[in-house]
């Protein structure tokens, strides 16, 4: 047995950025992933992540996003790789809709500069939208696009470099808390160490399933489009933002034509899924629907280019887990993210360190445990 100070479980978006921040700390730290990332059989794939800080969901995940700004760019000098691109972002829906109304609560909460837009002004400054009438949008100027795969190398490139080490193609397959240590068994062995951060997304179950946690896997289908008449220069990143849109049945989102097409997508809506027997065939049906909203939306033709499958794994009020076991004080928790964690990772990442080591970690991770699931568990 090998012993360390933190094993990191699932290397991943957040995963990486633990191991990374740990190194950096001077931890002793093993990083373990049943695949070699970046991969294609998580969640942290696809060439683009959105990151926005008037956050519709709730205000509480602002100032975690602004601290990951700060990691963002911060990883981006030590590495003089390009992780982000400023877009800037459009939220768009009805009024009232959950997308428009939470994105200003968030944007006013924290006092973020935003522009609220009607149709004709949404439509006169990114001409290729086609609201109706009573679409209005919000638009924040800081949002932007991630690049989840030069994310994960960066994050795992700068960890070893500070001296963590890696364990690729090797799948966990059991935790056994002692008091004072964890034991990791794997399909090569077993590792040892006083805390481990487990960050295994969809096989967060597998791994501690004496929680029961109340969590759902969901298939989620990516698509990149041409359109009839080439590259339009309205679909640039300097002139269409990344976007959300919200509408009577379905909400979706979007990046600018970054040099292969367009990338659209519904958001939730997948069907439930096995993470180890995931479906990655898209049906011709599921490429005419979203092609569907694309010709509605955007008035232009769309021309099928690639697909791509991931997952989104859910709790059920779509909120993160970032938590201690509740009966082994040793173990960390910190997945699911329910779809829309990735731009949170580099400051998930520092709070993981943080927490592993006993430190304050300078946020309130109250929305964050999982003694609000009705579970009827009691903390040891």
């Amino acid at each position: 047995m090998q012993d360390y100070d933190v094993i990191v479980i699932g290397l991943g978006a957040t995963g990486s950025q633990a191991l990374y921040q740990l190194a950096k700390a001077g931890q002793r730290v093993l990083g373990i992933d049943r695949y070699t990332p970046p991969h294609i059989y998580g969640s942290s794939h696809g060439q683009s992540r959105i990151i926005r800080q008037a956050y519709y969901e709730s205000p509480v995940y602002v100032p975690l996003v602004q601290e990951a700004y700060r990691l963002w760019q911060e990883q981006e000098r030590l590495s003089n790789r390009t992780l982000f691109t400023q877009t800037g972002g459009l939220m768009l829906g009805a009024p009232d809709s959950i997308l428009v109304k939470g994105s200003r609560r968030s944007a006013e909460t924290h006092g973020l500069t935003y522009e609220y837009m009607n149709a004709d002004t949404i439509h006169a400054r990114f001409p290729v939208f086609h609201p109706t009438p009573d679409t209005v949008g919000v638009f924040e100027a800081a949002a932007g696009i991630l690049f989840p795969e030069a994310c994960i190398e960066t994050a795992l490139q700068l960890a070893q470099a500070h001296g963590a080490v890696c364990k690729l193609g090797e799948a966990v397959t059991s935790l056994t808390p002692q008091r004072n240590y964890v034991e990791v068994h794997t399909s090569n062995g077993t590792y040892t160490a006083r805390q481990v951060i487990v960050s295994a997304g969809a096989w967060l179950d597998q791994l501690v399933p004496e929680l029961a946690l109340p969590l759902t896997v969901a298939r989620q289908v990516v698509f990149w489009f041409d359109h009839a008449g080439g590259r339009l220069q309205s679909f640039h990143p300097d002139q269409f933002p990344i976007y959300i849109w919200e509408t009577e049945d379905t909400m979706f989102y979007g990046f600018p034509d970054l040099g292969n097409g367009l990338k659209v997508a519904f958001h939730h809506y997948g069907q439930p899924a096995d993470p180890d027997n995931l479906n990655r065939q898209v049906a011709p049906q599921e490429v005419s629907a979203i092609e569907g909203v694309i010709r509605k939306h955007f008035g232009v033709d769309p021309i099928f280019r690639e697909a791509a499958v991931c997952m989104y794994t859910n709790t059920p009020d779509m909120d993160f887990i970032i938590d201690r076991h509740p009966l082994h004080n040793n173990v960390i928790i910190a997945s699911p993210c329910s779809g829309h964690g990735f731009k949170f990772a580099s400051a998930t990442g520092k709070i993981l360190t943080n927490m592993a080591m006993n430190q304050p970690t300078g946020f309130d991770l109250t929305p964050f445990t999982m003694d609000r699931f009705d579970a009827g568990r009691k903390r040891a």
